[in-house]
């Protein structure tokens, strides 16, 4: 007869399902940190890109304003020198005169006169400001690419206002780009070209240098690759913390139950020849002798702390990890019923359910706290078997427990880790998401309103600038006492990154509560910060959204919060706003 096929043995088996175990553990926590820097890239991206985007156009609206100034008080003479020649593209008949007493000056058209301010802009500051057109009367004026490219789409309306960031060689620039529409005054010299009041004349276009931008964005996302990386290798080594563990009490099982197989194999042997040579009560008992001995095996070799009770629920027997893990010896507990180990932790309900399933199904199984020997608590996994008087002649019931609480600790930490934003420890923009989703629905189901606040501050980007991170993360952290002591305990608060934070407030009375709130908000965020580095001047700008009448789903009240929150700094910061003022 052939040999039969070989099999693997259980431990050959254990090893492999512990090394794709470590696998899976460490694919797990690579895919969690790489979703997480992925996101928080992209998050440092918008948040450069959102900077340059004020930048540009505060720069577009002086300009333009500057603009409109000269448009309505011009055009002005100047006196002909080296740099102020006549503009051969002006076509006037009075473009060029001379005074009485022999000077000879020239027109200076608004066109002109704004296109100089923004020489004297580019000179001082070194941002490019370019006036330009599709159509344009000066040759130096004409569009370049992009600013072609902008200008139709802007003509088009497929945008109001475009920023791109321009990499070419060595150096990197922010260029934003808004239209410029005729106006009355515009008509003077440009109504021969057939332009009419609303239409877009050209555009301004700005352009900054983003070096340092783009320094900032990479050491943040250094640092974020570090932290995330680190948390990875954190969570990847709990994990594998965990597995082993499992694996060596797996092993020890193993080796028991193995130990076991090989004793009742032994004794059966024994009893074997035993039930041949003897047909009496003396077979009887041997063979109870040899039950107890493999019981008793079981009890002083287990890992689980076993506690056997009789029928009146008083303890009559204790393994030794039973006194490992609650420190008392067999003598201190026998007689005794097992509520000397109570934590005092559970209702009387929850041990009327357990007697009520022991009662109906014959066991229990679930984890419960209990109380040391020197008066800790502890968290363990308890399982409870009934033993019917047919079976061992009284009644009794068999508890096999283990210590879980580090396990349970541990699992807490790393929820805690993966919803709270690690510098404030407030919740972090995906609790906060939770959070917003859950006020949305009780909003629905009971009919009443609630706010969102959207709070950025203001100036932040100079604290960092002036005394460095490490003050800016403390300004953070005392931004959220702040806001915590501001609003009330049924509230939410939470960072969404950076110097971006939202507030849920839930169980208004009234619509002034929440202008209180806001208004108490600015007033805080207005006070100095007593620093390490030194002190820092900031301020707060909040926008404000009321469901339903700010929106009735989660995308469209953070939307208007945040065109609230744009609102709010653009009327000078330092203040609040909302998106649809609340009823009365």
């Amino acid at each position: 007869m052939p040999d039969s096929a070989p099999t693997s043995s259980p431990s050959t088996d254990s090893g492999l399902i512990f090394q794709l175990g470590i696998f899976a553990t460490y694919v797990v926590a690579a895919m969690l940190c790489g979703i997480s820097v992925i996101y928080e890239f992209k998050h440092i991206d918008d948040a450069m890109n959102s900077l340059a985007l004020e930048r540009g156009r505060v720069l577009f609206r002086l300009i333009e304003l500057t603009r409109d100034w000269n448009t309505l008080h011009g055009p002005f003479y100047a006196p002909i020198n080296e740099r102020n020649q006549p503009n051969p593209y002006l076509d006037h008949p009075k473009r060029d005169v001379t005074t009485t007493d022999g000077v000879a000056l020239t027109m200076i058209n608004p066109a002109y006169m704004t296109r100089q301010i923004a020489e004297l802009a580019e000179n001082a500051d070194g941002v490019r400001l370019h006036i330009t057109s599709l159509r344009p009367v000066r040759p130096s004026n004409k569009a370049d690419a992009w600013e072609t490219e902008s200008l139709k789409m802007l003509e088009d309306g497929q945008l109001k206002d475009r920023l791109s960031l321009v990499e070419s060689g060595a150096t990197s620039a922010h260029r934003y780009i808004a239209p410029l529409y005729i106006k009355q005054p515009c008509l003077v010299c440009h109504g021969s070209q057939g332009y009419k009041i609303g239409d877009i004349r050209g555009g301004i276009s700005v352009t900054m240098a983003a070096e340092g931008a783009l320094r900032v964005r990479d050491e943040q996302r250094r640092r974020t690759l570090l932290f995330y990386c680190g948390a990875a290798l954190t969570i990847a080594g709990l994990l594998h913390f965990v597995v082993a563990r499992t694996r060596r009490h797996l092993d020890n099982l193993q080796r028991l139950a193995n130990q076991q197989e090989i004793l009742i194999n032994e004794r059966t042997e024994e009893l074997s020849v035993a039930n041949t040579q003897l047909r009496s009560e003396i077979e009887e008992r041997k063979q109870r002798e040899n039950e107890l001995k493999i019981s008793a095996a079981v009890m002083e070799n287990a890992a689980e702390g076993i506690m056997v009770t009789d029928g009146d629920n008083r303890i009559i027997r204790v393994n030794p990890a039973f006194t490992a893990i609650t420190g008392y010896r067999p003598a201190e507990v026998l007689g005794k019923k097992p509520d000397i180990l109570g934590s005092q932790r559970h209702e009387a309900g929850f041990f009327k359910q357990l007697w009520a399933d022991l009662e109906q199904h014959g066991r229990w199984s679930g984890d419960i706290w209990n109380r040391r020997k020197d008066g800790a608590a502890f968290l363990c996994s308890l399982a409870i078997s009934t033993i019917s008087e047919r079976e061992s002649g009284v009644g009794r019931y068999v508890a096999t427990f283990t210590d879980i609480t580090q396990r349970k600790e541990a699992e807490e930490q790393l929820r805690h880790r993966a919803s709270s934003d690690p510098l404030t420890d407030l919740p972090n923009r995906a609790m906060f998401f939770d959070r917003l989703q859950q006020a949305l629905l009780q909003a629905r189901r009971y009919e009443h309103p609630f706010a969102l606040l959207y709070v950025d501050l203001d100036h932040f980007k100079e604290v960092n600038d002036s005394l460095g991170h490490a003050a800016g993360d403390q300004l953070l952290i005392e931004t959220a006492r702040r806001l915590l002591d501001a609003v009330r305990e049924s509230d939410t608060v939470a960072r969404l990154g950076g110097d971006e934070f939202a507030i849920i407030l839930e169980q208004l009375s009234s619509a002034q509560e929440i202008e209180e709130i806001a208004r108490r908000i600015v007033t805080d965020l207005a006070l100095p910060f007593k620093l390490k580095a030194g002190v820092a001047h900031v301020s707060g700008s909040i926008g404000i959204a009321i469901y339903p009448t700010g929106g009735d789903d989660t995308d469209t009240l953070t939307h208007n919060a945040d065109r609230a929150l744009y609102q709010a700094k653009a009327k000078g910061r330092n203040t609040y706003h909302f998106h649809t003022l609340p009823s009365a």
